[in-house]
């Protein structure tokens, strides 16, 4: 007989572990703690939306970028900043 998945199995996962990893996903793109803001996430979905519009703690190599002229973070694919219109800086 083919086995099943509870529906109290199916919730916790959906409510609880998805957001945790969701969350700790993007807290590492952030250069943030991985572990610190799963928890949070799963215990709080609503800090999902915290890091998503957290700025980063420092450069992430394909993620973000600091303007050398302003300070702020931009998404890596910009290639000029959108406050100061500094050219990002290459690397050598």
């Amino acid at each position: 007989m083919a086995e099943f998945v509870k529906p109290a199995y199916l919730a916790f996962l959906l409510v609880i572990v998805v957001p945790g990893v969701a969350g700790g996903i993007l807290a590492a793109n952030r250069a943030r703690n991985f572990v610190g803001w799963s928890i949070l996430c799963a215990v709080f979905p609503i800090f999902l939306l915290v890091i998503y519009f957290h700025k980063p703690l420092r450069e992430v190599e394909g993620k973000f970028w600091k303007c050398r002229s302003c300070g702020e973070y931009l998404k890596w694919q910009e290639a000029s900043c959108k406050y100061c219109n500094a050219p990002r800086a290459t690397v050598e």
